[in-house]
This record gives C-alpha cells, structure tokens and sequence, in this order.
C-alpha cells in the first residue's frame, strides 16, 4: 500500500479522496490547508490527518509521495517543498503556470531524485481507450482527422475573487483549464503534434481577464488534422470525434459527471459509422466502465514504486502546456502557424528536449 498525502483540500481534492478511497493500492493518510476550518473539514470528510503545518507529515518517511491540488501558480513551490523533503509528486494539469516554471520543477525533481506524474487523466475515459484500440487495430483506416470539444460555463459566474479571473494565473481561461484535457486527448489518439494555430475571444459579460472562447487547429507528424474548440459560456460539453479513410468514431459524455468518473459511463455514447451509412445507422458501441481518477492514482503509485509513465511524466506535462503556449502565441499573432518543436527548443534549457 503507497502511502500518500495531499496539498491544497478544496473541491477536487475531495473528488482524488473518494478514488483513492477506492482503491486497494495507495490511501491518502494526511492533508494541508492554509486554512484551518477546511483542514477540519477535510479531516472529517475522509478520514485523513491534517495537522496545522505541512512539515509535520513531509518529514514522515513512510509517506511516499504527496498529491498537489492547488492553484497552478502554486505547482512549483509545493513541488519544491516536497522534492526537498524527498517525496515523489503528483501534480493536478497542468504541469506549471509557464514552460519555465515547467522546466524549473523538472530539474529540480531530477536533481533530488524524485518522479513526477501530471494528472492528464482524460485520454484514460473508457470511450477515448476504445477509440485507441479501433486506431491501432486499423478498424478506422489511415487517420484524417480528430477533434475535440471541451466547453462548461464557468465564465458567466466569474468575480476577480477566483483565481481563474487572471491571465497570470489562469493562462488562456479554458485553455489551459478543460482545452488542456483535449489536447492530451488528441495527443494520444492522433500521435505527435507539429503544428498549432489558434484563434480566441471574450464574450462572458462578466468582463474577466482571460479569454473565454478557443478554436485550435493542430497538424499532426503523420499528416492529419485536428480541431479543438473550447467555451466558458456554453452547457457542458465533452466529445471526440476521429474520422478515417474507412469510418469514423463519435464518443460524448455527459461533463456534469466529470467529477464522479466511475459513473461516466453511464451517460456515454460512442459509435462508429462506416462509410456509405447514415448517422442514424452508425454502430452502438457500449462504453466499458472505468474510473479514470483512480486508474491515474494507482499509476501514481506504480510511478512512486519506480514503474515508468510516459504518458504522465515531467516531460509529457512540458510537451501538453507547450500546446497551450502555443495556441496562445499563435492567437496574439493573428493566428499564425506556430511549429511546436522551435516553440519547445526557444524555451528549453542547454540539453535537448525530448522528442514531441
């Protein structure tokens, strides 16, 4: 059993509480809040220790790693906290606020020996998998083209008490929030991304600093296309579509479910419609049940154990924020193509960064 604690105790720290709860592999055994009402809380919600100062459990050595979910310009100092104290670290997406923040944190867990893993946990849905695996087993064809939508209405209730009114603190509004989960998506099911471009505007009337409205465009390195589109005015949205020469694949959920994952399948659709059918004669395909909170948990602590994760390490958070940096570069620009490599390369440091 890994052993795990927990910084930052508001709302998505007690979704992470219940999945870890559920699993036989890890526990969360203590937690941290500047506030101390929300530590008693917390503490009684989930059965979880919090004492009032954070160095009483990260100088525990039988707590192995500790899980962050706090504000994103917050990653790099509580990721510093614990690589000094030796304990291995999970991180709520995305990785850091900047690249070089991004960067920063890497080496500094490389220097004290310690993992990171980046909770991208959307391409782990059970539909997104079942799309991978027609993919791979060639049921689609060759790859053309794949979007994704992402879009609530987080925009319309936002006052400058919310981190997420500032541009500083929350780059992009939705991009770097809930896009950002369709560009891990997109990643997985379309392979490496050369190219971004990316328009954006402001339509929420509550007047906050980020954009609230996204359309990115990605050119993938074996020639296909993608489309992401992304609002914080909108209903709750969350759907991939792949098509390819032979058929293509439609996955929705219903987002007001997103915080209770092992449920998500419930309000899932996904089918496949070859070519030469009506979509009212597309294929129904069930959606295998899953629970991507705990799945991405338990890789947590097979990462804490010393079992690798490509798909969830340092380097890939640097790769997926580096798609937000680049829409958001392209947008300033009028939209212009932003090749990701020489965006990466800019802001890299003396060694090479790894392959996209």
């Amino acid at each position: 059993m890994v052993r795990l604690g927990i910084i930052g105790l508001g709302k998505w720290a007690g979704v992470l509480a219940k999945a870890a709860a559920r699993s036989s592999s890890l526990c969360i055994t203590h937690g941290y809040s500047r506030s101390a009402a929300t530590r008693q809380a917390f503490a009684a919600a989930h059965g979880v220790e919090c004492p009032e100062t954070l160095e009483h459990w990260l100088a525990d050595p039988a707590i192995e790693g500790v899980i962050l979910t706090v504000p994103n310009e917050l990653h790099l100092s509580y990721a510093l906290q614990c690589a000094r104290a030796g304990k291995h670290v999970y991180i709520e997406k995305p990785i850091a606020g900047q690249l070089g923040e991004a960067r920063a944190l890497r080496a500094a867990c490389d220097a004290a020996g310690v993992r990171v893993f980046v909770g991208h946990c959307a391409k782990l849905l059970g539909g997104v998998q079942q799309m991978r695996q027609a993919i791979d087993a060639g049921e689609l064809g060759e790859l053309c083209l794949v979007e994704g939508r992402f879009s609530n209405e987080r925009a319309l209730a936002l006052t400058p008490a919310d981190w997420r009114w500032y541009q500083d603190k929350a780059p992009g509004g939705p991009l770097s929030q809930i896009a950002i989960h369709q560009f891990d998506v997109l990643r997985h099911l379309g392979g490496a991304v050369d190219t971004v471009s990316a328009i954006s505007s402001r339509k929420s009337p509550a007047g906050a600093e980020v954009e609230d409205q996204w359309v990115v465009s990605l050119g993938f390195s074996n020639g296909a296309l993608g489309c992401i589109t992304s609002s914080w005015t909108s209903p709750g949205v969350f759907e991939v579509r792949v098509v390819g020469t032979r058929a293509l694949m439609h996955y929705r959920i219903d987002q007001t479910r997103w915080a209770t994952a092992e449920r998500l399948h419930e309000g899932a659709s996904l089918t496949l419609q070859r070519h030469g059918q009506s979509p009212g004669a597309a294929q129904e395909i069930p959606v295998q049940p899953g629970d991507m909170f705990q799945d991405e948990l338990e890789l947590f602590a097979g990462l804490v154990r010393g079992t690798p994760q490509p798909d969830f390490d340092a380097g890939y958070g640097i790769d997926i924020l580096g798609l937000v940096e680049a829409a958001r570069q392209s947008d300033r620009s009028d939209g212009r193509r932003v090749h990701l490599r020489s965006l990466l390369q800019d802001h890299a440091p003396a060694a090479p960064d790894r392959p996209l």
